[in-house]
C-alpha cells in the first residue's frame, strides 16, 4: 500500500511567505486593459432600456380588477336568490325567466372553481399571446 507522506502543518507565516514571493506576480496580457475599457465605454454609451408603459396599462388593469371584483360580488347573491326562489321541485327563476332544473342544482363551490380555472386559463392565454415572438 502507498502511504501518504506526512506533511508538516502549514502555518500562517509559511502561507504569507509563499504568497509574498515577488517573482510570481501575475500580469494581464497585452491589450487586456484596453479591451476592458472599450467594453466599459461601449456599455456606457448604450441607450437605457425602455421602461414598461404603465400609463397605458393602468386603465386596462383597473377595468380587469373591477370586472373580477364585480363578478365575485354579484355571483353569490345571484346564485343564492336563484336557489332560494326555486323551492322544492320548482324551476329556479332569474329576472322573471325560469332556469332549467339542471342549472338550479349547481354546486356553488364547483361553479366558483370553474370560474377560477377559466379566468386562470384566460390570463395564461393572454400572457402567452403578449409574450410570444411575432
Amino acid at each position: 500500500m502507498n502511504r501518504k507522506p506526512a506533511y508538516p502543518p502549514l502555518t500562517d507565516a509559511d502561507l504569507d511567505q509563499a504568497l509574498a514571493h515577488p517573482g510570481d506576480s501575475l500580469l494581464p496580457s497585452s491589450g487586456f486593459a484596453d479591451a476592458v475599457m472599450a467594453s466599459v465605454l461601449h456599455d456606457a454609451s448604450a441607450p437605457p432600456p425602455l421602461s414598461f408603459p404603465w400609463k397605458r396599462a393602468i386603465p386596462g388593469l383597473a377595468s380587469a380588477v373591477a370586472a373580477i371584483v364585480l363578478l365575485l360580488a354579484v355571483l353569490p347573491s345571484v346564485l343564492a336568490s336563484a336557489s332560494a326562489s326555486a323551492g322544492p321541485g320548482a324551476p329556479a327563476s332569474f329576472a322573471g325567466h325560469s332556469l332549467p332544473a339542471s342549472l338550479s342544482q349547481i354546486n356553488p363551490a364547483a361553479l366558483g372553481l370553474t370560474i377560477s380555472v377559466g379566468l386562470l386559463l384566460a390570463c395564461l392565454a393572454l400572457c402567452r399571446r403578449l409574450i410570444a415572438p411575432r
